[in-house]
């Protein structure tokens, strides 16, 4: 969907681990959410391959 493109393979897997590891944190949150834990939904976007730090 982004159709990201990164600078040699190193990269790529560093990102695709940080894209499962929020991919996943977004899914605990959305359970959460379906019990009516809290009030919104998260999805993954063009910021799930970053650490938290690069976006903010």
């Amino acid at each position: 969907e982004h159709k990201k493109v990164y600078e040699n393979d190193v990269e790529d897997k560093f990102r695709m681990k940080i894209y499962a590891e929020n991919k996943h944190k977004i899914a605990k949150h959305n359970q959460k959410y379906e019990k009516g834990l809290v009030s919104y939904r998260l999805k993954p976007n063009k910021y799930s391959d970053m650490l938290h730090h690069e976006f903010v």
